[in-house]
């Protein structure tokens, strides 16, 4: 057993809109962590989400301030562990202090009906790393005992640099995405609309695990770019400042969308932005039998509306996504471990802690793909 112990860390403290301070505080991991209840990591890197940066601005009902944000996280365990594994025969696996994991953010309760089904990401009573509980933009982060219990760390392979592996929890979350939308095959025609680090790790799915035709519809040309060096089959430009899909710009980017799939429509849509617009222009590219797939949560600057009949008669499915479960983060490990994805194109810079508002400010206006504190 450990014995208590408080030391002093650095972590970033958001205290509610707009306010994100770099303190110390103490940290006494005995609390909730070690003895059967959980672990503490030294964090080795976490990357900003469009997540954190929503709750920096906009605050979220999930998040209690002050807390810590920051669930994309790669950390160091600093003790011998012995915990539940979905990859090994025996159902346990042994770790040494050192060894490097991710975690699986969510933590469910383990009693409600989705938890019985393994389904933790759709938890009753669901609280999570970095919203209900302090997260990774710290020193250290505690890890509670019902994440081990579900095979929620995973242990990381020294071919994954720890900012790569930062990026693993949102490619799992991708992988359980493209699990709702149902088998995609090489003849299928799939559009990815959002141009961001969430869009072009679909991208790379869709292309390199999928050999789908795929398209990449966005706004940022530095980003559109970086769709086109990936691999995309075909992208095109929305109007930035129209929210109806109407405008002239938004009419040649649905007629090259339907050029690109001689005009049948998109068998495969995959929703990676919160514009609302986004879905106005899903349904304008869907073919019959599409099935279109909303990954990120839409701001609710409107109301979005679609006609029963037209999903009725043309066998339309719309499907959501939320986060991931343990075996969504196993896959993403062993595929980036193969070399199917390159986690490091999407990543265009470092942060220090001590830089956390800058690394927020710069995900928000775009200028970056996935920014990653890695300096404690």
């Amino acid at each position: 057993m450990l014995s208590l112990k408080k030391n002093k860390i650095h972590a970033a403290i958001f205290y509610g809109l707009n306010n994100i301070r770099n303190e110390e505080v103490c940290y006494n991991y005995d609390e909730k962590g070690g003895d059967g209840r959980g672990i503490s990591l030294k964090v080795k890197a976490c990357a900003v989400c469009g997540y954190d940066v929503k709750v920096f601005r906009h605050g979220h009902r999930k998040v209690n301030p002050p807390v810590i944000l920051g669930h994309e996280i790669c950390g160091e365990i600093d003790q011998d562990i012995t915990f539940r594994s979905i990859s090994s025969k025996k159902g346990k696996e042994r770790l040494k202090a050192g060894s490097r994991v991710v975690i699986s953010p969510v933590i469910p309760c383990l009693k409600c009906n989705y938890c019985n089904n393994k389904q933790y990401n759709l938890c009753t009573n669901l609280t999570e790393i970095g919203s209900s509980i302090d997260g990774g933009f710290a020193e250290n982060v505690r890890i509670p005992k019902n994440i081990l219990d579900i095979g929620g760390i995973v242990p990381i392979p020294d071919c994954i640099a720890s900012e790569e592996a930062a990026l693993l929890e949102p490619l799992a979350c991708c992988l359980n995405g493209f699990s709702q939308i149902g088998p995609v095959a090489q003849r299928d025609n799939v559009v990815i609309i959002g141009d961001g680090p969430i869009g072009l790790l679909h991208l790379q799915l869709s292309r390199n695990l999928y050999h789908a035709r795929t398209a990449v519809v966005g706004k940022i040309p530095q980003r559109i770019q970086k769709a086109m060096s990936m691999g995309a089959d075909s992208t095109t430009m929305i109007d930035n400042n129209n929210d109806d899909g109407g405008s002239d710009d938004n009419a040649r980017s649905i007629s090259k969308i339907l050029d690109f799939t001689d005009g049948i429509g998109a068998n495969v849509i995959i929703i990676a932005t919160s514009d609302p617009a986004a879905f106005d222009f899903s349904l304008k590219i869907a073919s019959k039998n599409s099935r279109i797939n909303i990954f990120s949560g839409m701001t609710k600057s409107r109301n979005i509306s679609f006609d029963p009949n037209w999903v009725h008669y043309n066998q339309i499915s719309i499907t959501g996504s939320f986060s991931s479960t343990p075996n969504s983060l196993q896959e993403a490990v062993r595929i980036v471990s193969n070399q199917e994805i390159d986690l490091s194109r999407l990543i265009s810079r470092s942060y220090s802690l001590t830089d956390i508002r800058e690394a927020i400010l710069t995900t928000e206006k775009c200028l970056e793909l996935r920014a990653v504190i890695n300096k404690f």
